[in-house]
């Protein structure tokens, strides 16, 4: 199965450093980034379509509170169905039900989301969209709590799939030693009966956007992982570099400066997304 990798046209217009950076990383792994033109933000990742294995993909209502419920900020909210109008993409399923791309995270045959799901689909009765849900990503849906501090809800700044039964889970211990303790249990007690857990640790102090180095990309034969400084010379950018070679070791590590993005949220794997084909 071969993969594009899509951008949306204002990562070059408003984070051009990071364009820069990202393009000449995927040229050097022979990967030109394509770009959506029907798109009102940089985080393609939430209103593109969901790929759900073997070139299949779900199609879902994109309107976010985060965006929805500041009328500022509405103009922010793509619409898929014109993001898409220009590609060839084989929809399995088209869920009538308020999602947000950037809070799934396919794990095998399991799907992980956190339950922010339920306050953005109200009229929908819990299991009833659970039995929804996991009809359509033809999956098990693991459900985790929403840190309500986060605004997104999105899990996949919470978790990454290693394969064979493996998640990497973000380094909540190291982040908030006081306050995510509970919340980390939480996390803990409801993947470790379905996963095998690597939580990240770096070797330093971390600072306060260290979550970003999860929200990387990942491509067959490399990650490419968020730098919080331009030469990726800052201590939490070398022990990031360091501790993602110990786990992918069959993989090339690359690093592109993406601290713009993080100030604003997210990061590579937000602003990217994946089309594949059969």
């Amino acid at each position: 199965m071969s993969q594009d990798i899509y951008i949306s046209e204002w990562l070059k217009k408003d984070y051009k450093v990071v364009y820069d950076q990202l393009s000449s990383v995927l040229a050097e792994l022979q990967i030109t980034p394509q770009t959506l033109p029907y798109s009102n933000e940089v985080w393609c990742r939430d209103y593109m379509p969901i790929h759900v294995g073997e070139g299949r993909y779900v199609g879902f209502y994109f309107r976010p509170d985060y965006l929805w419920d500041d009328p500022l900020c509405r103009k922010y909210i793509t619409k898929q169905e014109l993001a898409v109008k220009d590609l060839n993409i084989n929809f399995f399923d088209n869920v009538d039900l308020v999602l947000d791309g950037g809070n799934y995270v396919r794990c095998g045959d399991k799907v992980v989301m956190t339950d922010k799901i339920f306050s953005e689909n109200p009229n929908w009765r819990p299991l009833a969209l659970i039995n929804r849900l996991e009809e359509a990503f033809l999956a098990e849906l693991i459900l985790l709590p929403w840190d309500m501090d986060e605004p997104f809800g999105h899990s996949d700044g919470m978790i990454a799939w290693l394969g064979d039964n493996r998640i990497l889970l973000n380094n909540y211990h190291q982040l908030e030693e006081s306050k995510c303790h509970p919340f980390t249990t939480r996390i803990y007690k409801i993947l470790r009966s379905q996963f095998d857990i690597m939580e990240l640790e770096y070797n330093v102090k971390p600072t306060h956007n260290s979550w970003c180095y999860l929200n990387y990309i990942e491509t067959d034969d490399a990650i490419i992982l968020p730098a919080l400084s331009l030469n990726h010379d800052e201590e939490n950018d070398i022990a990031a570099l360091a501790l993602f070679q110990s786990i992918f070791h069959n993989k090339i590590i690359k690093q592109v400066f993406a601290l713009p993005l993080i100030q604003h949220g997210g990061a590579l794997h937000c602003a990217t997304w994946n089309h594949y084909i059969l």
